[in-house]
């Protein structure tokens, strides 16, 4: 390994995980100033809804573009230019001054996609050793965006209006504009870090090639998203997007519904020990905070891990993780109800999460360097837009809920979402057929 991408892996992993702890951060702000946003401009659940699912779709069409742009014209400037484009249009949205400006804005936004151009980038830079931990730890900070948002929201979102000349921004503009903490980070990489060794010499070889009009048949493949599905690689693309959509819908039909479901079951105990429901959305949020940490735990372990078992195995037993959490989740809410054994299944099923580790490293081992940035980028944005687990579960669980109030049977408010939840046991079982087909590529050796 030369001195070269030696000296280049510290501004990497920074550009690494300041790209996906500001995607988390961006996405989730959203989420938790559902309320105040619904509020400030008289909107429904509905139309916030769609928000929430259009922001995920339109990062298909960011994927599509700035992986190609990176697999052109290099991945470093694309990589700062996805995430400046991120971080700008969701700032802006602190200004909308009404409800389809700020869609507009929130849609726009969701086109800055940075993971699948920093996660060749890793590929590129780290020795096949040492690629599943440097992958667990970006993909980790994912959380460390998330609790971020949290923290913003608690310390600025219900403070009074702030006038700053002819602009009144309220609290929960305040947390939008925070959304501009990577620039000088962006900055610091602009000096610091240097292009992919590996893409510069593929590139050099094939303008080399082409200007002797020697192309041999290999390079004759451009980088289209459309040349990738007319190529071998076609069948890789649809199963790891297969892979990682059952992955994906399994963690939003979780994790989108977890607050909501901690939040029935405080209310239950409070109600049983004589407490004040009013906190149980706080209790909820705490334990959310608890969660998260030990996703980001189990996002890095099972990265490391993959370095010495394989990416596989690493996605393998998170899958058997996470059939044991789910039925023991199960078993407690249904069969006899005791909530630090329910906690203890939920704990579980999230360090099953761990798999989402694995996903940048081995994708972007899979493919070649010519379309690597835009075939991992397309694969991951393509499973989490179509990863409609947390709506379906919303009609499941609707569907379920008892025909009274929530005060009157919080427990069965609890368990009907549940029901719901535990339908992420076929998309666990579902990945264990389709891992079968999936390359192992442990101490794969990248080069041009």
């Amino acid at each position: 390994m030369t001195e070269t991408v030696d000296t280049n892996k510290i501004p990497v992993l920074i550009a690494g995980v300041i790209g996906w702890a500001h995607d988390g951060f961006a996405l989730v702000l959203v989420s938790l100033l559902a309320t105040t946003i619904a509020e400030e401009f008289a909107v429904s659940k509905v139309e916030l809804g769609f928000v929430f699912s259009a922001q995920y779709i339109m990062t298909v069409f960011g994927a599509a573009f700035f992986g190609l742009m990176a697999d052109k014209f290099g991945r470093k400037q694309v990589l700062l230019l996805s995430v400046l484009w991120d971080s700008v249009f969701t700032a802006l949205s602190a200004f909308a001054p009404t409800f389809f400006i700020f869609a507009i804005l929130r849609l726009i936004s969701g086109l800055g996609v940075s993971w699948g151009i920093s996660f060749s980038l890793l590929s590129e830079t780290f020795s096949s050793d040492k690629r599943g931990k440097a992958g667990g730890l970006v993909h980790a900070t994912f959380v460390v965006g998330y609790i971020a948002a949290v923290i913003v929201t608690l310390i600025f979102g219900d403070i009074a209006p702030v006038v700053i000349g002819p602009l009144v921004l309220e609290g929960w503009r305040i947390c939008f504009l925070s959304a501009l903490f990577p620039i000088p980070f962006l900055i610091y990489l602009e000096y610091k870090l240097d292009e992919s060794e590996v893409w510069a010499k593929q590139k050099e070889s094939f303008e080399r090639d082409s200007s002797e009009i020697k192309i041999v048949e290999e390079k004759k493949e451009t980088t289209g998203i459309s040349d990738i599905f007319r190529s071998q690689w076609v069948k890789f693309m649809i199963l790891l997007t297969v892979l990682f959509w059952l992955s994906e819908f399994a963690y939003h039909a979780l994790a989108d519904w977890a607050p909501t479901y901690f939040e029935y079951l405080f209310i239950y105990e409070l109600q049983q020990s004589g407490g004040n429901v009013d906190s149980a959305q706080t209790l909820a949020r705490v334990l959310m905070l608890g969660i998260m940490v030990v996703a980001g735990v189990a996002l890095f372990l099972t990265g490391w891990v993959s370095d010495y078992i394989g990416r596989k195995k690493a996605f393998w037993y998170s899958c058997v993780i996470g059939l044991v959490g789910v039925s023991l989740f199960a078993t407690f809410n249904f069969v006899t109800y005791i909530f630090p054994v329910v906690i203890v299944g939920c704990l579980i099923l999230t360090f099953s999460f761990g798999m989402h580790g694995v996903f940048g490293i081995w994708s972007s081992e899979v493919f070649p360097t010519r379309f690597r940035a835009t075939a991992t980028s397309f694969i991951f944005s393509v499973a989490r837009a179509l990863a409609l687990g947390a709506f379906i579960i919303g009609i499941i669980t609707t569907a379920l809920e008892p025909d009274v109030p929530l005060l009157s049977d919080p427990l069965g408010y609890a368990q009907a979402l549940a029901v719901g939840m535990t339908l992420c046991v076929f998309a666990y079982i579902a990945m264990f057929f389709v891992l079968r087909l999936i390359p192992e590529t442990k101490g794969k050796d990248i080069s041009f």
